[in-house]
């Protein structure tokens, strides 16, 4: 275990991602084995020191930030075990995803569905109420089998459906207020590839029967500019073509469209009408919508080099027509222009007690920005609609909700409260963030 000690080191600043959350902890503690987990753990409790778990910092919210004790835990990787029978995986919580879908694919196996970034950690992704699209799937946390949890007494915990199924129902979506997941084991599938077919609707016919839409394909989503009454839909199907010569070219450009809304973003702080302009530019070479056939996990995830916001909300599919609507027009009225899309995607429901898609059919409301001060408000006004309509808020996205707006929205509440005043009593793993949006440990009632 190696520390970073303030005593004879000059301070170290943790940031995410985004660079939109840092703290100067007093400890940044880099774990590679489970000992470790227990070590930083025991380490904190005894001098009275909260303790977040960090990953690849992929949170746009102050999740992790805290003055005690950062464990990092990007050297906590690789494979416990694999089972090709089951088929299963066990993996080290700070195992990226994109590490897990190279190790799978040589085994002949995947996921059955992931969001697009690849870049998360697998304890991060889930402990987030991370998602990808498709009714026929329940958000990330939906593949866990089993996993393990180093808890606030240094114990090691092991849960599953069948093994202390509480236990697992609130630690697979915990946002690291219970312990440290140490081991997650995934559910696979044999390895596929998905053809991705692009298009465009108007935005009306897509809402006028939003569950077909979101049902007319395997993973299935669209998006839309504040700009424009045309939704941009995309559909992934698996196929047994084999991957087209054009994949690679394709998943470039998904990531060149990145850069150019950031170009569009800088270029809007001069003069806002550029945005649009660049946006909408035929760009040389351009071969249309895309129709292609990739193996799963490129099909799903594509390279995000350039540092955005991002706000999600979770909303009841059946009423989430109307939402859609409304915070559309809210975007075209505002009067900066966004150069990224507000994106749409759907899930089946879950059990899990912090889950987004908690008990109901769900539909993902996501928009992006750039890091400049005036599309904050941009955010807070999105967010607003979103809150009037049963949504419940992404665990790692810029979103401002608190405990006391959005505990009714949860029907498993007071039972994750329940287990996390009787896992973690003397807030070892709480932070300002957390009880923002938690509250504060409370005796077991």
């Amino acid at each position: 275990m190696k520390l970073l000690n303030r005593a004879t080191t000059a301070p170290t600043t943790w940031r995410n991602w985004a660079r939109s959350a840092r703290c100067t902890p007093d400890r940044i503690i880099r774990a590679t084995h489970q000992s470790d987990l227990v070590d930083a753990v025991r380490y904190a409790a005894d001098r009275g020191l909260p303790l977040r778990a960090a990953g690849t910092g992929h949170s746009f919210n102050p999740l992790v930030t805290t003055s005690g004790v950062v464990l990092d835990m990007t050297g906590y990787t690789g494979i416990v075990a694999l089972d090709p029978a089951a088929p299963s995986v066990t993996v080290r919580g700070g195992t990226l995803l994109r590490e897990l879908n190279w190790a799978l694919d040589k085994a002949g196996l995947a996921l059955s569905n992931m969001g697009t970034l690849e870049e998360q950690t697998i304890a991060g992704a889930i402990s987030t109420g991370n998602h990808g699209s498709g009714l026929a799937h329940r958000p990330f946390s939906g593949q866990v089998l089993a996993l393990t949890l180093v808890t606030a007494d240094g114990s090691v915990r092991s849960c599953s459906p069948e093994e202390d199924p509480e236990l697992f129902a609130a630690a697979a979506t915990s946002l690291g207020a219970l312990g440290v997941i140490s081991t997650v084991t995934l559910r696979c599938v044999p390895k596929y590839n998905l053809r991705v077919t692009e298009g465009s609707l108007p935005l009306e016919s897509v809402l006028e029967d939003i569950e077909a839409y979101a049902g007319s394909a395997e993973h299935a989503t669209f998006s839309l500019k504040g700009w424009s009454d045309n939704a941009s839909t995309l559909k992934l199907e698996p196929t047994d073509a084999p991957v087209s010569a054009e994949a690679d070219r394709r998943r470039r450009a998904n990531t060149l469209g990145e850069v150019r809304c950031a170009t569009a973003g800088l270029a809007g702080r001069i003069d806002q009408r550029s945005v649009r302009r660049i946006m909408t530019a035929q760009l040389g070479g351009g071969s249309g919508p895309a129709d292609y056939v990739d193996v799963s996990y490129n099909a799903f995830t594509f390279p995000q080099p350039v540092k955005f916001l991002s706000l999600e909300y979770a909303l009841p599919l059946t009423s989430s027509a109307d939402t859609v609507r409304q915070v559309h027009e809210e975007v075209k009225r505002f009067g900066l222009r966004t150069p990224y899309s507000i994106t749409v995607r759907f899930s089946a429901g879950d059990e899990l007690l912090l889950s987004p898609a908690q008990g109901r059919t769900t539909t993902y409301v996501n928009i992006t920005v750039p890091r400049t001060v005036g599309y904050t408000e941009l955010l807070r006004t999105f967010e607003a609609v979103l809150l009037e309509h049963d949504g419940r808020p992404h665990w790692g996205k810029a979103h401002t909700a608190t405990a006391e707006v959005i505990a009714d929205r949860y029907p498993g509440w007071k039972a994750f409260q329940d287990i996390r005043a009787e896992l973690d009593p003397q807030a070892l793993f709480t932070s300002d963030y957390l009880r923002r949006v938690l509250g504060s440990t409370r005796p077991r009632t």
